[in-house]
């Protein structure tokens, strides 16, 4: 008697589309698929158990990520029972990657649950410009993961972009200033002061690299400490006078995002410069109306970035973003390497949680980065599991 062949069951996920989703092919990339891909639950109301399962079912057999690559880099998922941190920590576990150890963090973030903390704890009316994560040190997380708690009554979007896309349209409208980034990268001086300010990057020199300082540890011990958490990532900084530390890091923007083997723009050029300009900072010593520096960013090698090719480089993000107007429970899963995110201002509570997770061999340097790249340190942390 032969064997009885079943049915697969269905897929878990179902794509749906929502206004404003771009197109890939406007990005330089040779297929045509919707970016962001988006996903709900075919049966409504699934349990967190069933969700976790589907989710690591789809990461181990490695469709996750080719689907991810095939829509740009960037998946939005909506209709998961998601209430509490503790939950959105399970679910983004599901996705199977390791937790980043972040480094000279700049804005507050605290944290609720195991690898989530608050995304960012700036000012509700301060919008945050398009950047990828840690775009501006040696050391940075590959994904990240997103997750909405509250909805605010008006506003609190969480604008995404092409990395790939603003390479690619910077390299057509404006080749001199994209090969300029390419032989040269960016120079970024963060500086941190001794007390939290309320700023998008308010947090002090304590709280971005003083994570091993104890209670009872002197000034001397204190900056002994910072200084080697500092070196991780770069050996360039000064203190100041005032107990303030600047730190400055030299990178490539200009890298190649290995899935693809595409050009992206992966740095923080454009979110530093917005911010600048904002406040308004442009000018030594850049101290900005909240309270925080906001130097501009620079050529790898000091020498000052036209403001017409800053301007243009913000305008063609702005202008290419897509909108993730958020639903409770929503999780959006990002290529840290492939896309940017920015933050719209906001009326109302606003909760989003965010998650870092570490990935190999999803970007490479051309030699000119490799060139840029030689004697930094990069020196991460090792995850704390």
């Amino acid at each position: 008697m032969g064997s009885i062949e079943t049915e697969n069951p269905p897929p878990f996920f179902t794509e749906f589309i929502f206004p404003g989703q771009q197109n890939t092919s406007l990005f330089g990339f040779s297929n045509s698929a919707r970016f962001p891909l988006a996903f709900e639950p075919q049966i409504p109301h699934p349990t967190l158990s069933d969700s976790i399962t589907a989710i690591k079912a789809l990461s181990a057999s490695g469709e996750l990520k080719l689907l991810i690559q095939i829509h740009g880099g960037a998946l939005l998922i909506r209709g998961l029972p998601i209430t509490t941190p503790q939950e959105y920590s399970e679910v983004a576990h599901a996705f199977g990657f390791k937790a980043h150890e972040e480094i000279g963090r700049p804005p507050h973030r605290t944290v609720l649950a195991k690898n989530v903390k608050t995304a960012n704890e700036g000012p509700p009316e301060m919008p945050i410009w398009p950047h990828n994560e840690y775009g501006w040190s040696t050391i940075n997380p590959a994904w990240l993961t997103f997750c909405n708690l509250s909805v605010p009554e008006s506003g609190g979007e969480t604008p995404i972009i092409s990395s790939i896309g603003l390479a690619a349209a910077l390299q057509k409208q404006a080749p001199e200033f994209f090969e300029e980034l390419l032989q040269k990268g960016v120079r970024y001086i963060y500086r941190y002061g001794k007390e939290d300010v309320k700023s998008n990057t308010g947090t002090s020199v304590f709280g971005a690299y003083g994570s091993e300082i104890l209670p009872g540890d002197d000034e001397k011990t204190s900056r002994a400490k910072i200084e080697r958490e500092v070196r991780r990532h770069s050996n360039r900084f000064e203190w100041h006078e005032d107990g303030s530390l600047s730190v400055t890091h030299i990178v490539p923007i200009v890298r190649k995002h290995s899935p693809t083997r595409l050009a992206t723009l992966f740095g923080n050029l454009t979110s530093v410069y917005g911010r600048s300009r904002h406040h308004d900072a442009t000018e030594p010593p850049y101290l900005g109306d909240d309270g925080s520096y906001h130097p501009l960013p620079t050529y790898g090698d000091g020498t000052r970035i036209p403001t017409k090719y800053l301007e243009l480089a913000l305008l063609i993000a702005e202008e290419s973003q897509v909108l993730v107007k958020w639903e409770e429970g929503d999780i959006v899963l990002l290529d840290n390497y492939a896309v940017m995110h920015s933050r719209s201002p906001w009326k109302g509570k606003r909760t989003v949680l965010a998650a870092l997770w570490d990935d190999y061999e999803r970007v490479e340097d051309y030699p000119e980065g490799e060139e840029i790249l030689k004697g930094s340190p990069r020196d991460p942390i090792p995850v704390r599991e």
